[in-house]
């Protein structure tokens, strides 16, 4: 799917973002849609997503080896090489009026260390929920994600966002 669609600087940015926070202690999650692309749904994507405990410090040390703040943000930075954005977003924390946090990663990894399905698809119902239209691929990347992992109704979504996951897996399957 990268190499067709011209994404593979994506892997290759995330490639270089993880081995940084590998040498900083720096626990990560790859969410967004990178990580849709890894839980079974090829949909193309321009940037990497990724949860960190503290969003400033994850920047100061990227913003060391390769990467640039992007003027105007406080979460996003860009691969000085690829040119591809890295959204990073602070676990612990709401960013969207969602019912949801966002986890808090723990793990220190050498390799990418994607958010489970269980909580990408929350996550992403929650900022559905909370944003609505604005957010319509959140919405689309669920329904395709249950699709391709053909999901059973009481896959184990987070309680609060689990009514919406029932609406969807019942119109997905229930005619």
């Amino acid at each position: 799917m990268r190499e067709s669609s011209g994404s593979t600087n994506i892997e290759k940015t995330l490639l270089k973002v993880v081995k940084v926070f590998k040498l900083f202690d720096i626990p990560h999650y790859v969410c967004g849609g990178f990580a849709v692309q890894e839980h079974g749904y090829p949909r193309f994507t321009v940037d990497v997503d990724i949860i960190v405990p503290d969003v400033a410090f994850a920047i100061e040390k990227l913003s060391l080896n390769g990467f640039r703040e992007n003027p105007g943000s406080k979460m996003t930075v860009m691969d000085r090489e690829t040119k591809v954005e890295v959204d990073l977003l602070p676990g612990g924390k709401k960013v969207d009026p969602g019912p949801l946090t966002l986890p808090m990663p723990v793990r220190v990894s050498d390799e990418p260390q994607l958010l489970t399905l269980e909580k990408l698809i929350s996550a992403k119902l929650s900022t559905y929920m909370g944003r609505g239209i604005e957010r319509s691929q959140d919405l689309a990347d669920v329904v395709a994600l249950v699709q391709a992992n053909q999901l059973p109704r009481d896959f184990a979504v987070d309680p609060q966002v689990a009514v919406e996951f029932h609406r969807i897996w019942d119109g997905l399957y229930r005619n």
